[in-house]
């Protein structure tokens, strides 16, 4: 069985994420730029995460209406970083515990720049294919 229908696994992921800023909203996200230091609230972070997923949803929703089917195997490497990478970034074990250090911030970073570019990829080859 194949599951064709990318877009519901987007839209499931945002309660979760919402449910997650929510309950983990004391916590906070602080960047530092230059002389610029950022104070980001956690709920804020899921929000833009789950508005993503929205957009993220939208866009394979739109492919299934014209009847094309995007590559499944594509839209798994598109799906599974981009929602553990925004879960993780919510989480704040991830940010306060044993994986609270730059190089892991990295690598997920790393790993949702690849999946967005992968989303790309899935979206040209879908549009473009007969």
């Amino acid at each position: 069985m194949t599951f064709r229908k990318p877009y519901l696994i987007s839209w499931l992921a945002m309660p979760v994420l919402i449910l997650m800023g929510l309950v983990f909203r004391q916590h906070t996200v602080d960047v530092q730029l230059y002389d610029t230091y950022f104070v980001i609230a956690n709920s804020h972070v899921a929000l833009m995460g789950s508005a993503f997923l929205l957009v993220v949803g939208l866009g394979y929703w739109l492919i299934c209406l014209t009847g094309k089917t995007p590559n499944i195997a594509l839209t798994t490497i598109h799906l599974l970083p981009t929602i553990i990478v925004l879960m993780l970034l919510v989480m704040p074990l991830f940010r306060n515990g044993p994986f609270a250090n730059a190089e892991w911030l990295s690598l997920g970073i790393l790993a949702f720049l690849l999946g967005q570019c992968a989303y790309v990829i899935v979206i040209m080859l879908t549009l473009l294919r007969k």
